[in-house]
């Protein structure tokens, strides 16, 4: 959605998703997932709201995670697609006399990637920090789970030790994100 929104700066999936992108980024997660157990296990009674063991139970913690940071990554991805349909070399793969598809696979798409992939290595501490929320609020036994209950219990290893997990996760994630962005980016030429 994003990029389809930076092919057309100002239209109405741009207005729609730049909404969408402001309302769900400002909600705190807990509330966004408060709302979709409120609504999807509630009141139409889709999904479970709580607990573990079947794949129906995965769906609202992931959802309560994903909204908020899709909601990011569009925007982003329509400022990178916006800034690249307006360059120099995407207008010149135009005047080739390429195919607007053409043009967006050949020209857009790895350039479009760069900025993409490096804003969602930046997410994964949006990821880590919400997974703590969720975990607790759909009782969902993990990582997250473990270090609320040791901070409410004061157990200092337990809580260092998870965040070092964390930690090198994050660092470890980060690192290969920056090799594949290294190795994506078009601009790198080789000799």
């Amino acid at each position: 959605m994003g990029i389809r929104a930076g092919l057309r700066p100002g239209g109405r999936l741009d207005r729609v998703t730049l909404l969408l992108a402001t309302v769900l980024r400002a909600l705190p997660q807990f509330v966004i997932g408060i709302l979709l157990v409120m609504l999807l296990a509630v009141q139409l009674g889709w999904l479970p709201a709580a607990g573990h063991g079947t794949a129906a139970h995965t769906l609202l913690p992931a959802l309560t995670l994903a909204l908020g940071l899709a909601a990011v990554a569009c925007r982003v991805s329509r400022n990178a697609m916006q800034g690249v349909a307006n360059s120099a070399y995407y207008a010149f793969g135009r005047t080739k006399g390429l195919g607007e598809g053409r043009v967006f696979s050949r020209h857009g798409l790895r350039n479009v990637a760069v900025p993409v992939l490096a804003h969602q290595a930046m997410q994964l501490v949006y990821l880590i920090e919400g997974v703590v929320v969720v975990e607790t609020l759909f009782a969902w036994p993990g990582i997250g789970h473990a270090l609320v209950h040791a901070i409410v219990a004061r157990d200092v290893p337990m809580i260092q030790g998870t965040a070092l997990v964390l930690g090198l996760m994050f660092v470890l994630l980060n690192a290969l994100v920056d090799l594949l962005c290294h190795r994506i980016d078009p601009r790198r030429r080789e000799a």
